[in-house]
């Protein structure tokens, strides 16, 4: 559209329509959902798994996420509450909301949970240093967010085979730090902002 502020204008189309190939063209935008028609492209989705950083797998068509769909908005987030990242994925033009469990097998982790109280209450812009196996590992919190879709405001968080958590330490929005050692593993653990003991739940296995 050439006059974007205009949602009266027209726009004559400029080249031939071919509708056996699903093209079409709407004289104004806004008049594509009063006609029927939509931009999905139908384009198969893909899925890939990263191996260990070295590259990635294409896992489109084993783990039928490859569903022929014009798909926005997916979220990656512990769905079944396992301890392993599930995807919920919408499409445009309707249809169903597809939820992908992930079922492959999975190492330690852990589940973390802040409560922000200078901060703001989900911990958003957190950053946590995870000390554990001879490694450090480092996360900030900022859910994930596409296209009319919101992540959770937790970190699942793969630690390989380390059996520990040596040192967790916590850089929160309102710039105050705190430090915890010796967590558990494969574990839901809870921090509040200021609080010098944690809580922890079991995850399902």
């Amino acid at each position: 559209m050439t006059q974007p502020l205009d949602r009266s204008c027209q726009i004559s189309n400029v080249g031939e329509i071919d509708q056996e190939k699903g093209e079409f063209w709407v004289e104004n935008p806004f008049l594509m959902i009063g006609q029927g028609k939509n931009l999905s492209a139908f384009e198969r989705n893909c899925l890939f798994l990263n191996l260990q950083g070295e590259g990635f797998l294409d896992a489109s068509f084993t783990s039928d996420v490859d569903l022929e769909a014009d798909s926005r908005s997916p979220i990656a987030a512990d769905f079944d509450r396992d301890g392993d990242l599930d995807l919920l994925v919408g499409s445009v033009g309707g249809g169903p909301i597809r939820l992908f469990l992930n079922q492959t097998p999975q190492q330690n982790r852990i589940l973390l949970k802040l409560e922000g109280v200078k901060s703001n209450r989900s911990a958003i812009g957190s950053r946590v240093e995870i000390y554990c196996g001879g490694r450090t590992i480092y996360r900030e919190l900022f859910p994930s967010n596409g296209f009319m879709g919101l992540g959770p405001a937790d970190w699942l968080v793969g630690i390989g085979n380390a059996e520990k958590i040596d040192t967790l330490t916590i850089r929160w929005p309102s710039g105050e730090t705190q430090k915890f050692s010796n967590l558990p593993v494969n574990k839901t653990i809870s921090i509040r902002e200021g609080d010098q003991k944690f809580q922890t739940a079991n995850l399902v296995n």
